[in-house]
């Protein structure tokens, strides 16, 4: 059996994701302190925790059928150890065949940040692999999928994630970096099987 793999999370995951924590900032302290003023020095991962344990299962709920909006849990063997989320962002064009899927949202845990998992490869790129496969499975071999991450420039470790596999930044969207790359240029620098 793998020790390391994937699946969707549903609400029998409520209390997993509640106790994830993919901000340095956030549980420094021996006491969490998510509602007090003190301003957490990595604020893009401080938010994207936020959404994590209070977002992530209504919102992919809410979204599943109209945005088809997918939750993804990385596990190292029964550990979780990264969180993702992607969308159809856009529908299809007049030919039914280009598609833009955004990457929501993706996180490793704190204790994996940089680390390599029991397969030897980075948490981020598994838990991108992971999230890239999953949309892989959502569209033809035909259709043309374009992805798109938004990310707050200050966030370094997520932009050489992105830059490293495969995304280029293509501009700003209020105050966040866009990131793109087709489908089939995230798989071929995350090494991922073709659909059948």
């Amino acid at each position: 059996m793998e020790r390391v793999s994937w699946s969707l999370g549903t609400k029998a995951n409520r209390i997993e994701l509640q106790d994830f924590d993919c901000c340095p900032g956030c549980r420094a302290d021996t006491v969490r302190h998510p509602d007090d003023n003190r301003e957490c020095v990595t604020g893009w991962a401080h938010s994207l925790q936020k959404y994590i344990h209070q977002r992530a299962i209504p919102a992919t709920n809410s979204r599943a059928r109209t945005h088809d909006q997918r939750l993804i849990l990385l596990r190292d063997a029964d550990v979780l150890v990264g969180v993702g989320v992607h969308y159809l962002e856009e529908p299809a064009d007049e030919s039914g065949t280009v598609f833009e899927r955004r990457i929501d949202a993706y996180a490793t845990a704190v204790q994996v940040h940089g680390q390599k998992l029991s397969t030897g490869e980075h948490a981020s790129k598994v838990l991108l692999r992971a999230v890239v496969s999953d949309i892989a499975t959502r569209h033809s071999p035909d259709d043309f999928v374009l992805l798109t991450a938004l990310v707050d420039p200050k966030n370094q470790p997520s932009r050489g994630c992105l830059e490293r596999y495969g995304f280029h930044e293509e501009g700003q969207d209020g105050p966040y970096l866009v990131y793109a790359a087709t489908l089939q240029e995230a798989r071929t620098s995350l090494s991922t099987e073709p659909v059948a």
